[in-house]
């Protein structure tokens, strides 16, 4: 997993790229440490560039959005592409998670 961050005011940015797979849990973990101690409103995670995920990484989602109501921020997944966004439709991740083209 490769990521970039960035942040305004009310929203932390994510923009992931290669692979998101269950090695990536203790990084994502952290990620989400980092956008709580911001105070942010809301994450939004970018997933255009994210070519494949697994199953431990749509749960790393799923960890992501009870996080955040736990801490007052909401999860936006944009831009899911491909296999990725084969993927969430399949789990039907879109129907719990909010997702945007």
């Amino acid at each position: 997993m490769n990521v970039e961050t960035s942040q305004t005011e009310q929203t932390y940015l994510i923009k992931l790229s290669g692979r998101l797979v269950f090695s990536d849990h203790g990084e994502f973990r952290h990620l989400l440490n980092q956008i709580t101690a911001a105070r942010v409103k809301a994450c939004v995670i970018d997933l255009a560039e994210l070519q494949s995920i697994d199953s431990s990484g749509l749960g790393m989602f799923m960890v992501a959005l009870e996080t955040g109501k736990e801490h007052g921020w909401s999860l936006t997944l944009r831009s899911p592409r491909g296999h990725v966004k084969a993927l969430i439709e399949l789990g039907k991740f879109d129907r719990l998670l909010t997702v945007e083209d």
